[in-house]
């Protein structure tokens, strides 16, 4: 009896610790919990709708180049002179920018004219007597030979006796032989025509040069334009004499420009025309990459914002925390911005993109 309750007492006991081991090794779990989902709200940025008037644009850049420019090259071979034949130095209309020796030119020159002239004086004295009507502007003509300027015109004829007799003379044969080494000697003489600066000059004064030699370029900085390349459906909208805002990333200054031409050619491969645009050269330089837009035209009313806002054709209004969608008219796309129609004043528009933004959404505003 004794050792059967003996054994029930060590059940029990063990049954007692066994327990107590389980509930102490339980105390050790974190209770469960059950996470509530809750609903997040986006915060936003808005922006309040102002209405004014803006320009409808057209991008436009490019390279400036001067509107009147000239490569300088050589159609003579010899030795070339010019001191002030140097890379930034300015000439006006009419002065000798340098010459190709032409001593051996002039010389011959000079001793055909004085043929001509003794020939002329023989004339006039023969015409004063034979052809009376023409003796004055005969008489003018020999007096304006000289060795110092290129030769006169001739005088009107209108007397055929007396073009028959000018020929029977050989008056046309002298002067035209005269005239052959004036056209030969001017192109060794290089003539400013128009008021200009000398830029990638190659050459210094004592040089050799050949024919068919580039030896610098002469060029007008007072006018520059440059060409841009525009979409056939931009150029469509573009005039002759629109107005032209420019600017360069190298100047803190801009300036306006006018559109000179439009080329009505597509290119092949871009399938784009090119638009030609003219600006004083004041505030830019020659060389210069310029950029800037066309103004076509403005409108009222309207409103310019990141194109980003726009989804599709709409872009959405915050009324009661909540977006709206609103349907908007698109008058332009310029790169990064549109210009849109269809909104009122103090509106309250999304001020950023959102995605999946939907209508009705709930919004925090910042």
């Amino acid at each position: 009896m004794k050792k059967y309750f003996r054994q029930i007492l060590r059940f029990f006991i063990i049954f007692l610790f066994t327990f107590l081991f389980v509930k102490l090794i339980s105390s050790f779990k974190k209770e469960a919990t059950i996470n509530k989902l809750t609903k997040s709200i986006k915060l936003v940025d808005t922006k309040v709708v102002s209405l004014e008037k803006n320009d409808l644009q057209v991008p436009v850049y490019g390279k400036l180049q001067s509107v009147n420019q000239n490569n300088i090259v050589c159609e003579v071979n010899g030795i070339f002179i010019g001191n002030n034949f140097k890379s930034g130095i300015s000439f006006f209309k009419g002065d000798t920018l340098g010459y190709v020796n032409y001593d051996e030119f002039k010389n011959n020159l000079n001793s055909q004219k004085s043929i001509l002239l003794n020939q002329v004086s023989k004339l006039v004295s023969e015409i004063k007597f034979d052809f009376p009507d023409d003796y004055s502007k005969w008489y003018n003509f020999m007096k304006r030979i000289n060795f110092k300027s290129n030769l006169p015109e001739i005088p009107s004829i209108s007397n055929e006796k007396l073009k028959n007799y000018l020929t029977g003379k050989n008056f046309y044969t002298l002067y035209f032989t005269v005239k052959s080494i004036e056209d030969r000697i001017s192109k060794h003489v290089f003539i400013a025509n128009f008021d200009g600066v000398l830029s990638d000059v190659s050459i210094k004064s004592g040089t050799a040069v050949v024919f068919g030699q580039k030896i610098g370029v002469f060029y007008q900085p007072k006018y520059l334009e440059f060409e841009s390349s525009i979409s056939l459906e931009n150029a469509l909208l573009i005039k002759p004499k629109m107005k032209v805002f420019i600017k360069s990333d190298e100047l803190i200054d801009h300036d306006y420009g006018y559109v000179s031409r439009v080329n009505k050619t597509l290119n092949s491969n871009s399938q784009n025309m090119s638009v030609f645009i003219e600006v004083g050269g004041d505030k830019f330089f020659n060389g210069m990459y310029v950029d800037g837009h066309i103004i076509i035209g403005s409108v009222e009313n309207c409103m310019l914002i990141d194109r980003s806002l726009l989804d599709g054709s709409y872009l959405y209004l915050i009324k009661d925390e909540k977006l709206v969608k609103k349907k908007v008219e698109i008058l332009q796309i310029i790169e990064n911005k549109a210009i849109i129609k269809g909104l009122k004043n103090n509106d309250v528009m999304l001020g950023e993109s959102v995605k999946d933004s939907y209508e009705g959404m709930p919004v925090r505003i910042k």
